[in-house]
């Protein structure tokens, strides 16, 4: 799953006042895989990573993260 906009992601995580680290701990990841994509060292991540992402910042399915670039990826 591509990150449509690190820019996005981070107006969503400081509107819900959670911390990267609080973040990380309700979506039960990593501190580092959530960092690596606020920083914008990385811009993708899995399915499950995107959706657990966007479950724990209560935003929709497909609002932060796109699909279309690994089913592109994937051909």
């Amino acid at each position: 799953m591509q990150l449509r906009s690190r820019d996005a992601l981070v107006i969503c995580l400081d509107a819900t006042g959670m911390s990267e680290r609080q973040l990380a701990r309700t979506a039960g990841l990593s501190h580092a895989t959530v960092n690596h994509l606020v920083t914008g060292r990385r811009t993708g991540c899995t399915l499950a990573t995107a959706r657990a992402i966007e479950r724990a910042l209560g935003v929709g399915e497909g609002t932060l993260f796109d699909s279309t670039y690994e089913l592109e990826t994937a051909k």
